[in-house]
């Protein structure tokens, strides 16, 4: 008795055959083979399964979890890729306070990169009570700024080490949270493959609190503006 080739059994159970040759497989089958007929079901079921599967859409959610710690775990980007350190265009902290300021508090970091057409716009936010920071931003393209890019990766590192990862939303913008650390570096995954860094990132906004006269204890501040020489006191 003739028996069919395990490869003809897999076509015969995604029905990838010709009718006259799956006519001839099932006369087959139904002479009581026990070998062809196991092999046949075996493949059936493999094929009804594979089917089922196809089927089933997995959450967003658990998608991009497994998307964040397969990147975690160092699979992701696995082949190289070259990197460019993105300039810096603007950075608050290096604006000088405006005329007559003298004092200022720890605030939110506004910071501007570049990056050929693209433009990254960062917000550092410290936070209170704690270690914290937030990092907002948006991504856009000028050459192209109506249309927000979608589904950009941005991956922040401390050192050579991983510590969060987030894709953009429809406008561009996302979201980080992490503790604070004089060596975060943000590298952002740009369409066509191209890694952007965004060089070190140092968060740490020390509070100024200047008194609005000179610390000289010694100097009485009630003798400023009247012409006299300052009185010493005896402290």
């Amino acid at each position: 008795m003739k028996h069919y080739k395990t490869e003809e059994w897999i076509d015969f159970a995604r029905g990838l055959i010709e009718e006259k040759a799956k006519s001839l497989m099932q006369s087959h089958l139904e002479t009581g083979c026990r070998e062809c007929t196991k092999e046949a079901r075996f493949w059936q079921r493999v094929s009804q399964t594979a089917r089922r599967e196809n089927a089933v859409e997995p959450p967003g959610d658990a998608i991009r979890v497994a998307k964040s710690l397969m990147a975690t775990a160092g699979y992701a980007g696995k082949t190289a890729r070259k990197s460019t350190l993105a300039e810096l265009l603007f950075d608050s902290r290096r604006t000088p306070l405006p005329a007559g300021v003298r004092s200022a508090t720890a605030n939110a970091r506004q910071m501007l990169y570049g990056s050929g057409n693209h433009r990254i716009d960062l917000r550092l936010e410290p936070q209170l009570d704690s270690d914290g920071i937030e990092i907002v931003g948006q991504i856009l393209d000028s050459s192209s700024p109506e249309q927000g890019l979608k589904g950009v990766q941005v991956s922040l590192y401390s050192g050579k080490k991983m510590i969060a990862v987030s894709q953009t939303s429809q406008l561009g913008e996302f979201q980080i949270s992490s503790k604070i650390d004089e060596n975060l570096e943000l590298r952002i995954l740009l369409p066509q493959g191209r890694e952007v860094r965004l060089g070190l990132i140092e968060p740490r906004i020390e509070s100024v609190k200047r008194s609005p006269y000179p610390t000289d204890k010694k100097e009485d501040i009630r003798t400023r503006g009247s012409g006299r020489k300052p009185v010493k006191r005896s402290d």
